[in-house]
């Protein structure tokens, strides 16, 4: 007869595992990656009001003509800005508001890097001998020339603020170094449609894309991407996993999760009524027996009787007679107060298709805008 007993086997001094291990959730990716795009396009459509709404001409007056001082203006804005909307959604997964004064401090240090940079191309190229070499060189080759030399410019210049937010990121995660790189990836990608999209209207096909929307849509996608990939320094819930084959395969996984949302949904009658949430981290079997599961806050520890996990739990699958531990897929199990319950695979969406996805809504969002207003197209 199986034991109704509080069970939490084989799950200490076991290699760590993947969710907390992680800056975000594997299962909060979606949503996570969904709100920081639109957080870092709200912040640069502000950028945008804010640009428009200057009413003080004395002050355009002023900028104007001066590069650098202009620069550092519109840079430090920018970075205040974009990183103050972003950090309302990171700051739930890192409480320092340090992240606008890294991205402040990043676009600064962009924005004046290739300002400074583009000005000593402009006067190296009013030498005599540089205007004799331009001018064998046909107009469209030398506006494809422009462009790269400006794109590959900006991706060096934005090594900055990837080493500015890059400083602040080491505190709470490991291994993180290649974060430096994730902007100047973000200006190249976006770069590439943009490219992509004037190609096509060289073949006759017409589809404009608004790069002020692709360029805000692909920074936040690559960035929050990245920061669904970056691992904690520390966690404070160390979990642990089976020293077994894990099912790998998210569709495999999101079908014996709905089996155990089921089995679990049939076992948890409404005696159970629990005033905290409870989450889990439960593993199931390829057949959906659930062989093992283990408390992730201290309410779950708590209340772990008011849940079927204990009756249900069936600890042999992993003392099979064979000595082989059955692969198994491990799920975030929550009973929450309002009777409902909810199970979430433990590995979360793969990132490549939350990127595909994201690149595609930018895309659409892209063209959409594109269309309706053809003045926000960067012509240039």
């Amino acid at each position: 007869m199986r034991s109704h007993a509080v069970f939490f086997p084989a799950m200490s001094s076991i290699p760590q595992i993947h969710s907390q291990r992680y800056l975000i959730s594997p299962f909060e990716r979606i949503q996570f990656t969904g709100l920081f795009v639109l957080a870092t396009g709200v912040g640069w459509f502000v950028i945008g009001l804010i640009l428009r709404s200057v009413q003080d001409l004395t002050l355009v007056n002023y900028l104007e003509g001066r590069g650098l001082l202009s620069a550092l203006v519109s840079g430090f804005v920018s970075g205040l800005v974009v990183s103050a909307t972003q950090w309302f959604v990171l700051r739930r997964y890192l409480p320092d508001w340090l992240w606008i004064l890294a991205g402040a401090t990043g676009y600064v240090l962009l924005t004046t890097t290739l300002e400074a940079w583009w000005g000593w191309i402009g006067q190296a190229m009013t030498l005599p001998e540089v205007m004799a070499l331009a001018e064998k060189v046909p107009p469209q080759t030398m506006v494809t020339l422009t462009g790269l030399t400006r794109m590959g410019l900006a991706a060096v210049c934005s090594i900055w603020l990837g080493v500015a937010q890059w400083l602040l990121l080491r505190q709470y995660t490991r291994f993180s170094r290649w974060w430096i790189g994730v902007p100047a990836i973000a200006v190249m990608v976006s770069a590439l449609f943009t490219a992509f999209s004037a190609g096509l209207v060289l073949l006759n096909v017409n589809v404009p894309l608004d790069s002020n929307v692709l360029g805000a849509g692909i920074l936040g996608i690559t960035q929050a991407i990245a920061l669904c990939a970056l691992q904690r320094r520390t966690s404070n819930h160390t979990l642990t996993a089976l020293t077994t084959s894990p099912v790998l395969d998210y569709n495999q996984a999101t079908r014996l999760g709905k089996r155990l949302h089921q089995h679990l949904s049939d076992a948890w009658t409404s005696e159970h009524l629990n005033q905290e949430s409870l989450n889990y981290l439960v593993a199931v079997t390829e057949t959906g027996a659930i062989a093992t599961y283990k408390p992730i806050n201290q309410p779950a520890i708590d209340q772990v009787q008011q849940t079927p996990l204990p009756k249900l739990v069936i600890p042999e699958v992993l003392t099979p007679e064979n000595g082989t531990i059955p692969p198994l897929a491990q799920f975030d199990v929550t009973f929450l107060p309002s009777g409902k319950l909810q199970v979430r695979p433990w590995q979360g969406v793969p990132l490549l298709w939350i990127t595909v996805g994201m690149l595609i809504i930018i895309l659409a969002i892209s063209a959409i805008a594109a269309h309706f207003n053809p003045l926000l197209v960067d012509v240039s």
